[in-house]
């Protein structure tokens, strides 16, 4: 996953999950050109005041904006604080300004999500992170060298199963708007030979996501969607989260995402090839209120905390980091900070809480190009230590 650490950002990954678009994406727009698109409400602009770290993040953010993002929201907590910041539009057709009360894709912020809820029905002892893939979803990890018998649900959660991501084949990326089944995007990763013995190596990879997934809709007998309503979204009153799993259009007013040349992607591409690795529709203010309640205690057993939180340093494509259950572990200069981060053509999101909940930031903006953006990447690792520590 692409981290800010230490003033640098690894190699983005524009896929959490990694959806790339092909030409099959022009027309995917003209068929829906003429839909009318949702407008932006009044832009909201930091709480009045001279406070120190508005000032700041509000100069980073507009440094963003000057870097080449259409629109950037960063939302900080100090304490009891809340504060939001946005930058620039968040439609570039309109002018319509960023505002932080609009939906967005969370992308694979999603996946701490997903693995709350395998760790919640840990500790019901409805499954244990021991059992394997193959004892909950039997022959759907086969092939090619892949044995879901000897991967476990703690492998799945912890990118250690060796499976390969199913995202950069190119049947997913030159068909967005087709509707993806889980078991497809499975058989797709089944086609090559893992890329090591599970449990002896490290590798971000969707598939393990949208395998956890299955498991927990085998595990309850009901969807993904509903145990997320019932177990996260409802619990935390997080009222502008949704799970869609092939509607590409949101429920409310939202952030347009800009992909390279393909400009305004927001409602052309099927979440369906997202799911539990990266499918979720947020808010920075429900995001934030997520990550607080779980880093904080209240949605898992100490004992399911322990586990989450038992990170590895990884190499992510030649950075050094710290990857859980679902959940990493990031360096700031202030000291660590818990989160995950996200991207979904034309979105990209960045979340950090400390362990006491009383430090949070979340910055996202809408545009995909510029992730290789040296300038960019470097006020953006500026921006974040910013909105966590200053």
């Amino acid at each position: 996953m692409s981290r800010i650490s230490n003033s640098r950002i690894s190699r983005s990954r524009l896929s959490r999950p990694r959806l790339s678009i092909t030409a099959s994406l022009a027309s995917a727009t003209v068929l829906v050109a003429g839909a009318s698109l949702v407008a932006a409400p009044a832009a909201s602009a930091a709480p009045a005041g001279p406070h120190g770290l508005d000032r700041k993040v509000r100069t980073a953010a507009d440094r963003l904006v000057a870097d080449g993002a259409p629109g950037v929201i960063v939302m900080t907590r100090r304490g009891g604080r809340v504060s939001h910041v946005a930058a620039g539009v968040s439609d570039k057709a309109t002018g319509a300004p960023m505002d932080h009360r609009l939906l967005f894709r969370i992308a694979s912020v999603t996946k701490s999500f997903t693995s709350t809820v395998v760790l919640q029905l840990a500790a019901e002892r409805r499954l244990s992170l021991d059992d394997t893939v193959e004892a909950w979803l039997p022959g759907v990890v086969a092939g090619h060298g892949n044995d879901g018998s000897k991967i476990t649900i703690r492998q799945l959660l912890a990118q250690t199963s060796g499976l390969n991501d199913y995202t950069p084949d190119p049947r997913v990326m030159s068909d967005p708007t087709r509707a993806w089944t889980p078991e497809e995007l499975i058989a797709i990763a089944m086609e090559k030979p893992p890329q090591y013995a599970p449990g002896t190596g490290w590798n971000y990879s969707n598939t393990n996501y949208i395998l956890a997934g299955m498991v927990i809709e085998k595990a309850t007998g009901r969807s993904v969607g509903t145990e997320f309503q019932r177990r996260v979204f409802e619990p935390l009153r997080l009222r502008h989260t949704s799970y869609p799993t092939t509607d590409s259009s949101f429920p409310g007013r939202y952030v347009h995402g800009y992909y390279y040349d393909y400009g305004d992607v927001s409602t052309l591409i099927s979440p369906s090839s997202a799911r539990t690795s990266g499918g979720i529709v947020s808010t920075v203010d429900d995001v934030a209120r997520f990550h607080r309640a779980l880093f904080t205690g209240k949605l898992l057993p100490p004992k399911q905390m322990r586990e989450m939180r038992n990170v590895r340093p990884v190499n992510d494509d030649g950075v050094v980091e710290d990857y859980g259950l679902g959940v990493a572990r990031i360096k700031f200069s202030c000291g660590y900070a818990w989160g995950h981060d996200g991207g979904f053509p034309g979105y990209r999101t960045w979340t950090y809480t400390s362990a006491d909940g009383r430090s949070q930031a979340v910055i996202t903006y809408n545009e995909s190009k510029l992730e290789y953006d040296k300038t960019f990447r470097a006020d953006l690792a500026k921006a974040a230590d910013t909105a966590f520590c200053a």
